[in-house]
């Protein structure tokens, strides 16, 4: 998952990237709060037309068919969803809401959750009331799940929050640590994509959690410890790392995470984060980033329109472009073998053989809350959920799985772009 204010390639892909990582330098997101909608229709959409992204269409069941689903909308939250998380076919769940600076309206609500069953969304429960005073309210809030279940709800303010799909616990702050110097490029609290989080959970014992101005936590059964802090380089300065829009972060189990902040990548060993170099060694200040390790040591990364590939004793791939729409939001490997990245106008690609699929529209571009980014969760090869801001949402059911494999194959070329 990861991430990213916002918690899954074929393996010839895996093979293919890995030829061009080895010609490439080195580099190195409970009181339940039912909204007030119109009765939700029960009946599967008459159309191919994708649906119109407004915030006021009600819930929308579909029907499980093999490829893509036909678009539908659920009422999104005020403020819009900003993160997706599945676990199975029959348990998602998206987060939103809060304060967002993303909206046409810029609309502030509650940090809320919703749920999926496989067949419909639950109206949305409110995790993190609006807060009082100056206290401030969620900012692009991400999700993460796992079995049990256990889920983690993280933002851009610092809060999280734990449940299990009904029952969640207060927003509570993470322990602050050392602060360094602002960096530059961070306009403050306030300004669109100005402050995001992701965070993974791997297992119901420990997720990880990173934000965009360069802070890690890790949960360890139910406590999460001080904020880490990382720095870079700016001139002659030593500054906060920071990176404006959505970051990700991705854990295969509590003895290895990769985070990506803007140029830089945070590693996590079970014992302590190092940082290295990210692919786009030039930056980026601004844009999403996420990445999604499928095993330890082998993750993949999406920025703008390129995606980029590290395997175990290499440096990451050269960048290479695999969206011409570009704005890709977030990626989800569930194994090596498979890989779906989605990109902020509601379009999918997806890994076969030695290359990505063309992009595929399979929900509309969102409109009213289109700072909010496009989420993919992917549990497994067979099925994977997409969800824009307003609402929209699409999923994907696989036919027979391939057989499973955790063992990288040989070397082969390149045969694709």
């Amino acid at each position: 998952m990861a991430v990213g204010r916002r918690a899954a390639a074929g393996a010839a892909l895996v093979l293919f990237i890995f030829v061009s990582a080895c010609s490439s330098p080195q580099a190195n997101r409970v009181r339940h709060s039912v909204a007030t909608t119109s009765a939700p229709t029960t009946s599967p959409p008459t159309t191919t037309t994708l649906p119109s992204a407004v915030p006021t269409t009600v819930p929308t069941p579909v029907v499980p068919t093999v490829g893509w689903s036909r678009p539908a909308t659920t009422l999104p939250a005020a403020g819009g969803f900003t993160s997706v998380s599945c676990i199975s076919v029959v348990f998602c769940l998206a987060t939103g809401g809060g304060s967002n600076e993303a909206d046409a309206a810029d609309a502030t609500g509650p940090g809320v959750i919703a749920s999926w069953d496989g067949a419909a969304w639950s109206a949305s429960a409110t995790y993190f009331a609006t807060a009082p005073g100056n206290a401030p309210p969620p900012w692009l809030p991400a999700i993460s799940c796992t079995g049990g279940p256990l889920c983690a709800v993280v933002d851009g303010s610092g809060h999280t929050t734990l449940g299990d799909g009904t029952t969640w616990s207060p927003p509570a702050p993470l322990a602050a640590g050392s602060a360094s110097a602002p960096n530059p490029a961070d306009p403050g609290p306030g300004h669109q994509g100005s402050r995001s989080a992701a965070v993974s959970c791997p297992s119901s014992q420990f997720c990880a959690y990173v934000d965009n101005t360069g802070h890690v936590a890790t949960l360890h059964g139910r406590s999460w410890s001080t904020l880490q802090a990382f720095t870079t380089r700016v001139g002659t300065s030593t500054v906060a790392l920071f990176q404006s829009g959505r970051v990700g972060v991705s854990c295969t189990g509590p003895s290895w995470c990769t985070a990506m902040v803007g140029a830089s990548v945070l590693d996590f060993d079970g014992t302590s984060w190092s940082v290295s170099a990210a692919p786009w060694t030039s930056g980026p200040t601004s844009g999403d980033t996420a990445v999604s390790c499928p095993m330890a040591r082998v993750c993949f990364a999406v920025h703008g329109s390129t995606v980029s590939v590290r395997l175990p004793g290499s440096a990451w791939s050269t960048p290479r472009a695999v969206d011409s729409n570009g704005s890709l939001d977030s990626v989800s490997c569930p194994t090596i073998a498979t890989c779906t990245a989605a990109d902020a106008y509601g379009n999918v690609i997806r890994s076969t053989g030695t290359t990505w699929t063309a992009p595929q529209k399979v929900i509309p571009t969102a409109s009213s809350y289109a700072g909010d980014g496009t989420s993919v969760s992917c549990p497994s090869e067979q099925f994977c959920m997409v969800l824009n801001g307003d609402g929209d949402f699409a999923t994907y059911q696989g036919v027979t799985p391939p057989p499973p494999t955790t063992t990288l194959p040989a070397v082969v070329a390149p045969t694709g772009p």
